[in-house]
Parts: structure tokens; sequence; C-alpha cells
């Protein structure tokens, strides 16, 4: 992921007054081991006390491995957008097929990891999780290649199904009128990350 994607909320986060920043990844070529060191680098050389993470997709399970692996780094809030935080349907159907083994690349075993019940993709016992305030926001505009791609389950996005957008630690939740890509550029998206990393929750339901 080169961070591009990003611009356009990141505009939206600036005119908030947040001093942003991108980071950019290697997901087919490096796996999420080696994408987290990479983040925990790049972390390095900002000096500011607390840094609030807003990932979109794969990004959100980067910034979980990220607080498992390095837990001092995550000192804000975060907020993921259309993360598969109980693996995906779609990756694993892609799986199935060289094409998709070759596209999704290094990524692969992340994406397509099924959760048992009642248990958790990465695993902390933390204080650092524990009180993290950590929210997730969802779409349920269901258009994208990934309804082409396997049987997915309404509600969803096109790529990634409703139930597979939540775990356990999160602290709020939200679903908008959105597809997988459609959730960087919506309006309505990047007033609730606003708001979470102003105040740890998203607008009232009837503020929307």
């Amino acid at each position: 992921m080169n961070g591009w994607e990003m611009t356009l909320l990141g505009k939206r986060l600036e005119a908030a007054g947040y001093l942003t920043r991108r980071f950019s990844y290697p997901s087919v070529h490096r796996n999420l081991a080696e994408n987290t060191n990479l983040l925990h680098q790049f972390l390095t050389e900002i000096h500011d006390r607390e840094v609030h993470f807003v990932a979109h997709s794969l990004g959100g399970l980067l910034v979980r491995n990220l607080l498992n692996t390095y837990p001092s780094d995550v000192q804000g809030r975060v907020v993921t957008l259309g993360t598969p935080h109980q693996g995906s349907l779609v990756a694993r159907a892609m799986s199935r097929s060289w094409i998709g083994s070759m596209l999704l690349g290094k990524a692969l075993p992340s994406l397509s990891t099924k959760i048992p019940a009642g248990q958790e993709f990465f695993e902390s016992d933390s204080s650092e999780f524990n009180s993290l305030e950590f929210g997730c926001i969802a779409g349920n505009r269901p258009l994208g290649m990934g309804m082409l791609l396997a049987s997915v389950t309404k509600p969803h996005d096109g790529a990634v199904q409703l139930t597979e957008t939540k775990f356990n630690q999160m602290t709020d939740y939200r679903v908008v009128p959105s597809n997988h890509m459609g959730l960087l550029f919506s309006r309505q998206v990047a007033e609730e990350v606003i708001q979470f990393l102003k105040a740890g929750c998203f607008l009232p339901e009837t503020a929307q």
C-alpha cells in the first residue's frame, strides 16, 4: 500500500487541525511481521508524544500487530476502516487461485485467517490494549469485486462482511453507507474519524 489512497481523508483531518503522515508498506512482498517492523521504524522518526492511527483494510491488522509487538508505540487512539478483524472470506476464496495468491502475496495469511468463535486474531493481555480506545468503521454498500470472487453474505461493503469487521476489544463501532474503497473518500467517515480522535467515541446516532 503506497498510502496515497489516504490523501483525501488526510486533508480532511488536516483541516480539523491534525498533522498527518502517510505510511507506505509493501503488502505483497513483505509479510505482516516485516511490515510491522517497518512501521515501528517509521514511528521512531516521529517525536510527538501521542500519535493516533487511522488505517484502512489490511492496515488495521498491521496496527493491531504493532500493538502486540511494540505496545509502547501506540499511545493515541486507533480507528480502522473496513478492516477484516476476523479474517476475510474473499481473501480465502482468492487463496484458492494462483492469480489471487499472486495479487495478495504475503498479505494473504493475515487476511485469510478464519477466527474460531471466542478467539481473537491477535491475542493481547497487555494493559496498553485493554485501556486503548479503538474504533471500527464498516461499510454496508454491497459494491465491489469481492462479490465476484466469493459468496459474501449481506451486509457487506463489496469486499468485507460486517461480521468480519468486529473484534472483542474494540470500544466503539459504526456502520456507514459506503463500499470498501469508498470509506476512504466519504465525508461522513472523515467526520466520524475526527470525532473519535477527539473524544474516543463516534458521533451520536442522531448527529449523523
